[in-house]
Formats: structure tokens, C-alpha cells, sequence
């Protein structure tokens, strides 16, 4: 599983990478931030949905979902950047062959889309199911 979060922030740092005017740190963080959010907050719903209790706390709106994401997103970029990490997730891949980059490219784009889309669909999926 590391291995994998290696190589998914080794390969979204390249896409950003060969752009000049793209921050690839930014894309890292971001990416990984939404698709962790995605998960968070799946995970909460099929909590609500198991534990109807859950529902029932007052959560607070506007300034406090605005300080939530600028937590969480520096939360992502404390836990995950690390620029000699980052530069030995480099080294480690870089020699991969145009078959594993291919492949490798399809695995990153399932994580992060699946992610996002399939949250989605588990909410309609799960909600269709404790109706």
C-alpha cells in the first residue's frame, strides 16, 4: 500500500512537473486532499446511515467549513510533503518502462477517479438501500 501512495505522488509531481508555469506540490496535496475528502466523507454518511444518532449533532456552517478545509489541507501538506522524500519517490521510479508508466498512469487516474465518482455512487447506492 505505501508503495502505491509512493508511486501515486511520484506520478501526479511528473504530470505537474513538465508544465513551466504548474506548482506540482500544489497538485500532489490537492489531489490526494480531494480524494481523502471524497473517502472522509463517505465514511461519515455510512456512519449516519449505521448509527442514526450520528444525525442527530448540531454541526456548525460557514467559517467552520472554511477553517475545516484550510485545516485539512495543511494537515495533507504536513503529512505528505517532503521534499527528500519526495526526491527518493523520483529516483525509485523513474526508470520505469513506457508499459509500467502506462499502466501506472491507468492505476493513479482509477484511485483518484474512482475515488471522487465512486464516493458519488456509493452515496446514491447506499441511500437507495437504507430507504
Amino acid at each position: 500500500m505505501f508503495r502505491f501512495y509512493r508511486y501515486l505522488i511520484y506520478k501526479i509531481y511528473s504530470w505537474g512537473a513538465r508544465r513551466p508555469n504548474d506548482t506540482p506540490v500544489m497538485n500532489v496535496i490537492l489531489c490526494l486532499m480531494a480524494a481523502h475528502l471524497f473517502q472522509l466523507c463517505l465514511l461519515l454518511y455510512i456512519l449516519g446511515k449505521l448509527v442514526p444518532a450520528v444525525n442527530d449533532i448540531p454541526l456548525p456552517g460557514g467559517v467552520f467549513a472554511v477553517v475545516f478545509a484550510v485545516c485539512f489541507i495543511l494537515l495533507h501538506y504536513f503529512l505528505f510533503y517532503n521534499k527528500e522524500r519526495w526526491a527518493a519517490y523520483r529516483e525509485e521510479f523513474q526508470d520505469e518502462t513506457p508499459k509500467e508508466a502506462r499502466k501506472g498512469k491507468i492505476y493513479v487516474l482509477a484511485y483518484l477517479i474512482g475515488s471522487t465518482i465512486g464516493s458519488i455512487l456509493m452515496f446514491v447506492l447506499i441511500d437507495i438501500l437504507f430507504s
